[in-house]
């Protein structure tokens, strides 16, 4: 909840929102409640959409792309989910090719895409798909989007997890980078958010360490020195 309440800090009236399936994302639509005017542009949507819909936080009447229109390629939830999809006008599926084709996310104003990651090292690498060898997940649409939103005017983009051991010095060994600290934007944990984009190394991994689990703080302060100094 408290991350979900952190990112819905950087989320304004009127956004197109991207976000992914979990706890976290549902956490963030939760603390949506106030917005008003939302737009949706994602690769999939679960019953949290449903609820904002409903209650009349998600319209899409701000949207440059598709106004009015819930776009989406893939919808997966419980079976009220599916009932108010069915003849829904409002909500348009589109090929994945097209809702994750960074040049067609960029074409939405306000962009905001929401994704998760398993481990960030201090120079901003995200693994969102394996911890060492251990594979989790597949790649999904999390590259396109935040390259997307660099074409969108006044877009974000960011990663939100829970802290503990997620920050770490370097990556496990054997990890797949998903997602480069070019790529990079915000970083958002339940200890704060911050803006990766512009910052220098050094930069990044004292602005990765204030908001990392203060049991993890230490090592990774440690680290930043024997690295940076």
């Amino acid at each position: 909840k408290r991350i979900g309440e952190i990112c819905a800090e950087l989320i304004n009236d009127g956004d197109t929102l991207q976000i992914g399936i979990g706890a976290i994302p549902d956490a963030v639509l939760q603390c949506l409640g106030d917005r008003k005017d939302l737009g949706l542009h994602t690769e999939m949507f679960t019953d949290g959409v449903m609820h904002m819909m409903r209650s009349g936080n998600i319209t899409g009447a701000r949207k440059t792309l598709h106004p009015y229109k819930v776009a989406s390629s893939i919808i997966m939830g419980s079976r009220e989910l599916y009932e108010f999809v069915n003849n829904n006008e409002m909500i348009e599926m589109y090929p994945v090719d097209h809702m994750n084709d960074p040049y067609v996310v960029g074409q939405n104003d306000n962009m905001v895409s929401i994704n998760s990651c398993l481990e960030i090292d201090l120079c901003g690498q995200v693994a969102s798909e394996a911890i060492g060898l251990e594979q989790f997940s597949g790649t999904g649409g999390q590259v396109d989007y935040l390259r997307g939103v660099k074409r969108s005017k006044n877009g974000r983009s960011i990663l939100a997890f829970t802290s503990k051991s997620r920050i770490v010095p370097i990556l496990s060994a054997g990890a797949t980078v998903t997602t480069s600290r070019n790529d990079v934007d915000y970083i958002a944990t339940e200890y704060g958010a911050i803006r990766l984009k512009g910052l220098t190394l050094r930069e990044r991994a004292l602005a990765l360490a204030s908001i990392a689990h203060p049991d993890f703080r230490p090592e990774l302060l440690t680290a930043i020195k024997e690295r940076f100094s």
